[in-house]
């Protein structure tokens, strides 16, 4: 707007008489800088429009997920019983990761490890002999210790939720939600832009729970980690990965999406 100004000032301060030919395209000139400047003025309001919509869509596909995972522990927990036992929708997920990572180039995509295969008396002197004993985890107490984590999570408190998720990996590491807590432990970590750490969480899904549900989530993460940490090879492999081993899949497109990205960006 101030260029604006300044030639359409120059063309009323010049000689009409020698000047009104060149006036005449200064004028056009200046009508279509101002034309410009009210469409870059638009598009900036249209981005920044999309960026927020953007964003609200991001949490509210956020939310819909906690949601989700936490409604499918729940029926996971009452359909157990006292001895844990893996839900039989994992299998699925198992039989398609590891046909598609027969057929998957081995160099092209990042490496993933095999699977590895008290009462204390205390006697007081005029009192009664009192004991101290271990605390037997039961189910329950399981149960709610991951649910305290998670809720943690929904709250945003990241943290909170790292600390307790890892609490909760070291004193229940079998745990039928063991693979859940690993890989949102990951999420805790990357969300707070924590990605060294956090590759380090969703590799271990990987490793520790080859045959988890979680383990195409974890693959995708990792994908969008080095991403991050502008590890574009591996980023490239870790995303095709995902587009070899499960074809047709939200988690497919999602890798798509990030794969057109670095191309645009020109990472490869």
């Amino acid at each position: 707007m101030r260029m604006a100004s300044l030639v359409l000032a120059i063309c009323i301060s010049a000689p009409l008489a020698a000047q009104e030919p060149d006036n005449k395209a200064m004028v056009n000139m200046v009508i279509q800088i101002q034309q410009l400047q009210d469409e870059v003025r638009t598009l900036r309001g249209m981005l920044e429009d999309q960026g927020a919509e953007i964003e609200n869509l991001s949490n509210r596909q956020r939310d819909q997920f906690l949601d989700l995972d936490q409604r499918i522990n729940d029926l996971r927990g009452n359909a157990s019983g006292p001895v844990a036992a893996r839900p039989s929708s994992a299998a699925p997920a198992v039989n398609q990761g590891s046909a598609a990572s027969q057929t998957a180039p081995a160099g092209d995509r990042p490496e993933v490890s095999k699977p590895v295969n008290a009462q204390t008396a205390v006697k007081g002197l005029p009192t009664p002999d009192t004991a101290s004993h271990d605390t037997v985890p039961t189910p329950e107490t399981e149960k709610e210790a991951y649910d305290q984590a998670f809720q943690s999570l929904k709250e945003l408190k990241y943290a909170d939720a790292a600390e307790q998720f890892k609490a909760f990996l070291k004193q229940y590491p079998d745990s039928e939600y063991a693979d859940n807590a690993q890989y949102w432990l990951g999420e805790s970590y990357y969300v707070t832009r924590n990605y060294d750490i956090a590759l380090e969480a969703f590799q271990n899904v990987l490793n520790k729970f080859p045959q988890s549900p979680k383990v195409p989530d974890s693959l995708l993460k990792i994908g969008y980690t080095y991403y991050e940490l502008k590890q574009w090879d591996q980023a490239r492999a870790a995303l095709e990965q995902v587009q070899q081993q499960y074809p047709n899949t939200t988690l497919a497109r999602l890798a798509e999406s990030r794969l057109r990205s670095m191309k645009l960006e020109g990472h490869y």
